[in-house]
């Protein structure tokens, strides 16, 4: 057949089968990459990285071993167990049940060489990193009894035909097993464009950025052990004339500057006997500005990670750093980055493994239940404020608004609106009793209500704002952290900024912040303390102002002694 047919058309074939039509060669080829790692987590990018030729794959490593990488992995490992597998039977469109189900003892106990958590640390590891995560059904009696994690760089899938996975290939020490495509449980996400049967994870986007913290981070340890000086050439002042020196000479000279100014003896003095010309070859660590040269990466990387900087306390995230927003940072990362990965999951493991379970009906779904996780919970006054609005308005029934505010439902509130005498009844309305019925219903409801919401704990403490003088001292230590001074922690950062916005101090932080300042008054005998002194602001300084200063001490006693008073009348 020509070119010319082609463009005719009479080169197509009938695409209308009751099979899958074909997918790319590429992944038809049953050999190359992939199948004989050694459980490594080794990005599995093949491909260059627009505008660039380096192996950024081989630049960046063992991704486990990435700082950010790390901490952010952590985030998912610590938080996974806080939502739980759960088992719901849909009742009808708006209502479902929690029922008992096999699955669920399986996937919380499924390997009895390792605990629940530290199985599902593996999968979400692969997953989120390497794009594929691999688990192998086990089997006695064709039933599924255990799940087996698989190293995903050590799986490979292999095609008979033009359109299916044949069957999976196990490696590991140079010996295959191969695994029916029954018994395998293939989490993948997105897709590896030189084999569609696989996955890509977004990490191997940014695998640059972790390059370049990786590269960072060890220039900084190269400064800080050669006392933060810079590479030199030292050698004769001879500008008339050449002047040799021995390899010997030169060996000695290097050598006894370096034990001066390096290690235990930086800052020492030399006395060099004749005239020699010091030039310097590169950047002082002000002329590179590490800390801004990380900030790139670090918000590249956790983005990638489904996450944010704030939620993980890296630096490019606590400039900004309150209480009030952290707390936001929390429910984000949970919405945005825990609840999808979970929920993909969940996809995969109800198409793939609930179905091996006699007692699974069409009804019932695996999912999470993230009832008991904090950074998601509603307080009870918010939850009951909503319910109460609902029902009074008409939007909702009496037991609809009672399952908002978490209250126990009887059979008598089904179907019963607020504001008016009518009940509904397979989707109509009609008259209840009698009027006095009516007010009874609606009076035991918002009782409860009251009730729910008296119940719930309430914020008694005086509002306390910051004064302008605990305001100046906190912006002027955080001018002096963005210079990169020394000094202050993670919370003196995120209290500097709650003084600096003028929130409202609580009455526990007002105690935590006299107990610093009572802690830490003893810094401000310290040289470097007061401007003027060598080695001003000194790191005690920093974390004094980031507190609110000598403001915010007296801030924080008079307001503790009212604190005490109002705890002794009480």
């Amino acid at each position: 057949m020509g070119l010319f047919d082609i463009f005719k058309g009479k080169a197509f074939q009938n695409g209308n089968i009751s099979g899958n039509l074909p997918v790319p060669i590429n992944s038809r080829i049953n050999y190359g990459f992939g199948g004989y790692g050694s459980g490594e987590i080794l990005s599995f990018l093949q491909r260059r990285l627009p505008g660039s030729l380096r192996d950024w794959s081989k630049e960046a490593g063992d991704l486990g071993l990435n700082s950010i990488i790390s901490i952010s992995m952590d985030f998912y490992i610590r938080n996974w167990t806080q939502a739980k597998f759960k088992v719901k039977k849909q009742i009808n469109a708006n209502e479902f049940e929690y029922i008992d189900h096999p699955i669920i003892e399986l996937l919380n106990n499924p390997d009895k060489s390792v605990t629940g958590s530290v199985f599902w640390s593996y999968v979400v590891q692969d997953y989120k990193l390497l794009g594929n995560a691999f688990v192998r059904k086990i089997r006695v009696g064709g039933e599924v009894v255990r799940l087996q994690y698989l190293p995903a760089d050590m799986m490979k899938p292999y095609t008979e035909n033009k359109n299916d996975i044949s069957y999976w290939v196990y490696t590991v020490d140079g010996e295959s097993f191969r695994i029916s495509v029954e018994d395998i449980i293939h989490f993948k996400y997105l897709r590896d464009p030189d084999n569609i049967f696989l996955g890509r994870s977004p990490i191997t986007s940014v695998l640059r950025e972790i390059a370049t913290d990786n590269a960072a981070s060890s220039t900084a340890f190269g400064l800080m052990k050669n006392n933060a000086l810079p590479s030199i050439i030292l050698g004769p002042d001879a500008s008339d004339f050449t002047v040799d020196i021995s390899p010997d000479d030169a060996r000695t000279v290097k050598k006894r500057l370096m034990q001066d100014f390096v290690g235990d003896n930086a800052g020492g003095v030399a006395v060099m006997t004749g005239a020699y010309k010091l030039d310097r070859i590169s950047w002082s660590p002000e002329e590179m500005v590490l800390d801004k040269i990380r900030k790139m990466p670090e918000e590249r990387i956790v983005a990638a990670m489904g996450l944010n900087v704030m939620v993980l306390g890296l630096g490019s995230g606590l400039e900004h750093s309150t209480y009030s927003n952290y707390e936001r940072a929390q429910q984000a990362a949970w919405e945005d980055g825990m609840i999808p990965l979970q929920n993909q999951i969940i996809e995969v493991l109800n198409n793939t493994l609930m179905y091996e379970f006699s007692e699974t009906t069409s009804q019932d779904t695996l999912c999470f239940d993230y009832s008991n996780v904090k950074a998601l919970a509603d307080d009870v006054v918010t939850q009951s404020s909503r319910a109460e609005r609902l029902f009074v308005s008409g939007i909702c029934t009496r037991a609809e608004a009672k399952r908002i505010a978490g209250l126990p439902v009887l059979p008598e509130d089904e179907n019963v609106y607020f504001n008016s005498p009518y009940t509904a009844t397979n989707g109509e309305r009609s008259m209840l009793t009698n009027q006095t019925d009516y007010n009874n219903v609606n009076k035991a409801f918002a009782n409860e209500i009251a009730e729910a919401i008296l119940s719930a704990p309430i914020d008694k403490s005086i509002k306390a704002y910051p004064t302008d003088g605990m305001k100046t001292a906190a912006r002027r230590a955080l001018q002096w952290k963005e210079e990169g001074f020394d000094g202050g922690t993670r919370v003196g950062l995120a209290r500097a900024n709650q003084i600096v916005n003028g929130e409202n101090l609580s009455d526990d932080t007002i105690i935590r912040m006299y107990s610093f300042f009572s802690r830490h008054e003893v810094d401000k005998k310290a040289e470097g303390f007061n401007q003027g002194e060598e080695g001003f602001p000194s790191n005690g300084r920093v974390a004094w102002d980031l507190w609110g200063g000598d403001a915010g001490f007296s801030f924080a006693k008079k307001n503790r002694d009212r604190i005490l008073r109002e705890d002794d009348e009480n």
